[in-house]
């Protein structure tokens, strides 16, 4: 038995699950304020540990490192191997993160709607920065890589202008 191949499998079912329960949060719980708002915390989190991870997941890259210990933070944040070798072709995994994309977004009307209350002002156009930088990732188009700082520097203000208004929402 390869105990590494165990560990990057165990790992990838735990990451796949948590980004589950994580994107149909909304459609499956019901509203509860104090839940809402940690869900809309951790929602927050994902890009801002991307942006100070050199645009890698720090589950993905702790994989990475376990497997290569050479491996440097940053080389190749579109490889998300713990997870999409759980699924049996490409088409498969890419089926389903763009299911799953969409759902978070629509997780996150939800709760939006129904404990934050963002202004759609604030809340959309963070919501378009977030899918261009999860697609520029995922496709490697590195534009992203192009507007560098600029483009983290954005997407940071809009996260911290979010993560203001949520502490604010009474």
């Amino acid at each position: 038995m390869n105990f590494n191949l165990n560990i990057s499998k165990y790992t990838g079912v735990l990451h796949l699950s948590g980004m589950m329960i994580e994107n149909t949060y909304g459609f499956i719980f019901v509203k509860d304020v104090a839940f809402d708002k940690l869900y809309m915390f951790s929602i927050l989190f994902i890009p801002f540990s991307w942006i100070i991870c050199k645009d890698e997941c720090i589950i993905s890259y702790l994989i990475k490192k376990y497997k290569n210990p050479k491996y440097r933070l940053g080389d190749e944040p579109e490889n998300v191997e713990d997870i999409s070798n759980l699924f049996t072709n490409k088409y498969q995994y890419n089926l389903f993160t763009n299911i799953n994309y969409f759902l978070r977004l629509f997780s996150v009307l939800i709760v939006n709607h129904r404990t934050t209350q963002i202004s759609s002002v604030i809340l959309i156009p963070t919501c378009v920065l977030y899918s261009f930088y999860i697609y520029d990732i995922t496709y490697k188009v590195n534009v992203r890589k192009q507007m560098c700082p600029y483009f983290h520097i954005i997407l940071g203000i809009s996260l911290l202008t979010i993560f203001y208004k949520i502490i604010m929402a009474t």
